[in-house]
């Protein structure tokens, strides 16, 4: 039976992995005598973690993905590879080579995904890392200062600490560590060799000097800041998921780990000048957290601003569902739940000069701030789903398709309305689009300036928007059209289930 869910009105497949062939030999053709992790890559060959390649090398200075760390931690730990009947995750197939690994590791609770992914594909950072060979080997311990670019309230900071703790990382000479980088090889080598034998561990773990990170900014999302530079935000945090343009013409870094942790930078003339998150990513003044009350943050800061200034113009500010405050040169928006007592659900801070250099209500549409509006809309529904336990849905371009078309129709003939000119509802749009789907929903909106406020919109929504957006789907399509004179934005989504 099809479930169709109508909500009111409000203004992968896997890739092939490579399994370690069988070598008679313990070296490789590709790490000779000199390398400089040669010793431990020898080391967990003659254990039989890794074997390397059918053609006898082990390219070193590739990356190491999820599934090869789950393989070489199964064998590193004689776990039982898990042949059926283990885990499900909906990227990677129980007849896949590496499933018996992925699932070993996920019943041991090393390495347990996201939601119902693994992403066995994708390339294990240093922070998880980290996290991995803590929970592998039960490693803890405390470090007298902390690395420089590692923030105490980062999500994988314990897990660093332990490594740097039990001497199994050095850090660099700077003292930073480089959590968002990804792990090579030979480094994951190295470092599994020291969690499983101490002769291989460190002797001295490089500490930053007393004048780095001794003035950390008071607002910061994982580390990073206004202010902070592109180049110090990418040793933090490494490769960006995606870079789209904003309404302000600055672009978007986002930054998740399969959702979790999920903030998104804004860089303008390689400089943070904006960032945003609906997790529990962020440090913010006085002592303000992640699902305080509005009325905590009246206490903390006062009543909030109900205009920003700009230039002869007053833009007026949502004080209801939203509390904006100017402080330290940046404006700082906190988005309130009027569903969970108005508790903090995400955070806005954008440097005041490029607030107030923006004098507009609406951005200049184009082609590509349009595709940014869509995408960027997909991501928060993402982390917000994370953030509530549920699970996460893969972009559907049919259902892309839908949305947009049903987006430029309301754009291009000034209506409002889940149900079209020829009186088809969102369910009929999809059918005739060719969307076979077991249950579904749709979301609409209009006027809202940025996809930010569109999702926060929605979360607040008293007519099914927020059911939608936390429901029971697998795919999303997002299409955004925009109002060619007032230039006002309109914006669908399309959720379902394939039957």
């Amino acid at each position: 039976m099809k479930i169709k869910t109508y909500v009111s009105l409000i203004a992968v497949s896997l890739l092939a992995l490579s399994p370690f062939s069988v070598l008679a030999e313990s070296t490789f053709d590709d790490v000779n005598d000199s390398y400089w992790a040669a010793e431990e890559i020898e080391y967990i060959a003659d254990q039989g973690i890794i074997n390397g390649y059918e053609d006898g090398t082990f390219h070193p200075q590739e990356d190491v993905s999820r599934a090869q760390a789950a393989k070489m931690l199964t064998e590193a730990l004689d776990l039982e590879p898990v042949e059926e009947g283990g885990p499900q995750f909906g990227d990677v197939e129980q007849g896949a080579a590496m499933y018996p690994y992925i699932a070993a590791v996920a019943e041991a609770g090393i390495m347990t995904g996201s939601g119902d992914s693994f992403e066995p594909n994708d390339s294990l950072t240093r922070a998880e890392m980290a996290v991995v060979l803590s929970n592998a080997f039960s490693l803890e311990g405390s470090m007298e200062q902390m690395f420089s670019d590692v923030s105490s309230d980062f999500w994988a900071a314990s897990s660093i600490e332990n490594l740097g703790a039990r001497r199994i990382t050095s850090g660099r000479e700077n003292g930073s560590f480089g959590p968002g980088e990804d792990t090579t090889r030979a480094q994951f080598s190295v470092f599994l060799s020291r969690a499983i034998n101490e002769d291989f561990r460190v002797e001295e773990v490089h500490m930053p000097s007393s004048e780095v990170g001794s003035e950390e900014k008071v607002w910061h999302f994982r580390g990073v800041g206004l202010g902070d530079s592109k180049a110090s935000m990418k040793e933090a945090l490494g490769e960006q998921k995606t870079v789209l343009e904003s309404r302000y013409g600055f672009d978007w870094y986002i930054y998740h780990t399969r959702y979790d942790e999920y903030v998104q930078f804004g860089i303008q003339n390689n400089e943070v000048v904006a960032a945003y998150s609906n997790q529990d990513t962020w440090q913010g003044a006085e002592n303000i957290e992640m699902d305080d009350t509005k009325p905590d943050v009246i206490d903390a800061y006062g009543d909030p601003l109900s205009h920003i200034q700009k230039g002869g113009a007053r833009f007026s500010i949502d004080t209801k569902a939203a509390g904006t405050y100017k402080e330290d040169g940046q404006y700082e928006t906190f988005f309130y739940d009027k569903h969970r007592d108005y508790r903090i659900t995400a955070v806005l801070v954008v440097d005041s000069e490029v607030e107030e250099n923006f004098r507009k209500y609406y951005a200049e549409p184009d082609q590509s701030l349009k595709e940014s509006f869509e995408r960027l809309a997909f991501h928060l529904a993402n982390a917000q789903r994370q953030r509530f336990s549920r699970g996460i849905l893969t972009w559907d371009e049919q259902a892309a398709s839908t949305a947009r078309s049903h987006s430029v129709d309301m754009a291009s003939n000034h209506f409002f309305s889940h149900e079209n000119q020829d009186g088809q509802d969102p369910f009929d749009r999809m059918s005739e689009n060719g969307i076979q789907y077991r249950n579904a929903a749709e979301n609409i909106a209009y006027g809202q300036v940025s996809p930010i406020k569109a999702h926060q919109s929605w979360m607040n929504s008293d007519s099914g928007h927020r059911e939608a957006l936390l429901g029971e789907y697998g795919r999303l399509g997002v299409g955004v059209a925009f109002d060619e004179v007032r230039k006002q934005p309109y914006y669908t989504q399309n959720f379902y289930s394939p039957e």
